[in-house]
């Protein structure tokens, strides 16, 4: 025979108290008594009522889980984002399931097909392998919000940072400092300009090219390094760059990790930073203030980011009226030793 759950007006009617008393006591909210709140809580455990029950009651029907995609967990800020949106569901009494895509487009539709076979009510995208129209085909299922990544759908909620304002105020700092010869690192394989807000990457590329071109500078395409993204790739870029008969005198690393692999590598072989090579890391991840040389770094909102989406999540779930939210966050640059 099937076990007939309990409900909140069944905690209610046992503890003598009105349902929003309950409700108060489920959330932990002030202004309730100790003595009623010992009731209720004597009451919940005589029904077997728990409070992960309790809160998918008041959210209405669903699985109580929100899924975050990433490309993975083991690079620090999508750590961090990740922290910081599991923070906040739990918060509001929702589970995260964390699904690492490692760039690969089936990971990503493996995880939308969580919405699908209903065991996740949404899906917070902080990283886009698909072609959009496919992704926000899942909208029948659940709900989308896209972090850390541009979307231009008016119709799927979005946060993320202007990268564009970033990369330009950070290649300007270099200018000013009196570099000329600026290389550029990318964790994609390739860089392809589009129109400011549409891709990240292009517009993190277009900030540092404006930003030299307003100068009388060309970017110079030798100096542009892809698919770098670890701390090993840093000091492979560096080997290349100390073999170049015309070297850059500084490098936007594209990552902490990346220019860490920089630095230690240029210091082997004698090269000195800033002196000879300015490197600037982005992100601004703890490895950054502990290097050798500290490193100057294009710091994210990472936090402030992990908790808007999840709040737009948790707001499009509980059925919130108030339309699609867009937030955009600055960068900002964090002057160390190393540029």
């Amino acid at each position: 025979m099937e076990k007939v759950l309990a409900t909140i007006s069944d905690v209610a009617r046992l503890s003598g108290m009105s349902v929003s008393t309950v409700s108060r006591v489920i959330n932990n909210k002030p202004h309730v008594s100790e003595e009623k709140r010992q009731k209720i809580l004597e009451a919940m455990d005589a029904l077997g009522y728990s409070p992960l029950q309790a809160a998918r009651q008041l959210r209405g029907s669903g699985s109580g889980n929100i899924a975050v995609v990433v490309p993975t967990i083991t690079n620090n800020f999508f750590a961090q984002l990740v922290d910081s949106i599991e923070k906040t569901c739990r918060q509001y009494h929702y589970r995260t399931l964390i699904v690492q895509t490692y760039g690969e487009k089936e990971s990503e539709e493996s995880a939308m097909n969580l919405l699908k076979m209903q065991h996740a009510d949404g899906v917070i995208l902080c990283a886009i392998e698909n072609d959009w129209d496919k992704l926000k085909s899942y909208g029948e299922y659940g709900k989308l919000v896209v972090c850390n990544e541009y979307n231009q759908d008016k119709e799927i909620s979005m946060v993320c940072g202007r990268q564009y304002e970033g990369f330009y105020k950070a290649s300007k700092y270099l200018l000013e400092k009196g570099y000329r010869k600026i290389a550029y690192c990318t964790g994609t394989r390739a860089v392809t300009l589009q129109d400011k807000g549409i891709n990240i990457d292009s517009d993190r590329y277009r900030g540092y090219m404006d930003a030299l071109a307003q100068s009388g500078i060309a970017a110079n395409t030798a100096w542009l390094f892809s698919g770098v993204r670890e701390m090993e790739d840093g000091r492979k870029i560096m080997r290349k760059i100390l073999e170049l008969s015309e070297k850059p005198d500084a490098v936007i690393a594209g990552s902490d990790e990346v220019a860490a692999g920089m630095v230690m590598e240029a210091l082997m072989n004698g090269v000195k930073i800033p002196q000879d090579i300015a490197i600037m890391g982005v992100d601004d991840q703890p490895l950054a203030s502990y290097l050798q040389i500290p490193l100057t770094t294009i710091w994210q909102p990472v936090q402030d980011e992990g908790r808007c989406a999840a709040k737009e999540m948790v707001r499009q779930l509980k059925g919130e009226s108030e339309g699609i939210r867009r937030k955009e966050l600055d960068l900002k640059l964090i002057v160390r030793q190393s540029a």
